[in-house]
């Protein structure tokens, strides 16, 4: 079985009829979206013009509150072509669950597991952060997920090289991004791009290996990404990112394409 994956921060100021047609384009037979910072007229926007399968949108298991503000009117939202999501949930000990969406989806006979997350920023919330980390690896780790795909706003510094992989310092050093970004990480997924690259002979100098955001022309990161476990091959990934900003986000898109390994 062939799948897709499509990970993107479409940003809270986006137009939702772009990021809807931007997608459009991009959906294949077998697809899962996964998107963050969806408020609730874009989410109800972008399922009136995509019309997917089937579909899950964190804030509908977490309304947020009078009192709240606006962050936490910042959803994640995972739509599916092709199958079907037969539960959904979020890592409910997470600082900010509606950042966070797990779902179990069905391809005719085959399951998937996947966690769809966003990272807070650590500008605002330093040792949140790190603790939030900590919380999404135990999930991680305890779980049996096919994938995750994430704005994680990690890593400071991207490289094939293990010594050069730096981690923002969010009161931990940048210890527990390292537990799921990392070259140790906790858990048995695999980095989409990283392997692709290395798959492939492809030589990547520099950081980041691929940019989905550019925080200023100074510094270009690598923040979104896509893991995969070991029964899933990769064929391709790509991140257009001059399409993505012309869709009206300010991160790329992420576009993996996946196949089954039945051996």
């Amino acid at each position: 079985m062939n799948l897709r994956i499509i990970q993107w921060n479409v940003s809270f100021k986006s137009k939702s009829d772009e990021i809807a047609r931007f997608l459009l384009d991009a959906v294949g037979d077998h697809t899962v979206i996964t998107l963050q910072e969806v408020l609730e007229p874009v989410h109800n926007k972008i399922m009136s013009l995509l019309k997917p399968d089937s579909s899950a949108y964190s804030l509908n298991h977490r309304v947020p509150g009078r009192f709240e503000g606006k962050n936490r009117k910042l959803g994640v939202a995972t739509y599916v072509f092709g199958g079907l999501i037969t539960d959904s949930s979020l890592v409910s000990r997470s600082v900010f669950p509606e950042r966070t969406l797990h779902t179990l989806i069905k391809f005719q006979d085959t399951d998937v597991s996947l966690l769809n997350f966003h990272s807070i920023t650590g500008c605002d919330y330093k040792k949140a952060k790190s603790s939030n980390f900590a919380t999404l690896a135990d999930f991680i780790y305890e779980e049996n997920l096919d994938f995750f795909a994430c704005d994680a706003n990690e890593p400071k510094v991207d490289s094939l090289n293990v010594d050069e992989i730096e981690f923002f310092d969010n009161k931990d050093k940048g210890k527990n991004a390292a537990l799921i970004l990392g070259p140790f990480a906790m858990h048995n997924l695999k980095d989409t791009l990283k392997t692709h690259l290395i798959n492939n002979n492809i030589e990547a100098k520099g950081s980041p290996l691929a940019t989905s955001h550019i925080v200023s022309k100074k510094y270009q990161r690598r923040y979104d990404h896509i893991y995969h476990s070991s029964n899933w091959r990769v064929d391709s990934i790509t991140h257009p990112y001059k399409d993505s900003i012309k869709a009206t986000s300010d991160h790329s898109a992420v576009i993996g394409d996946f196949y089954l390994d039945n051996n």
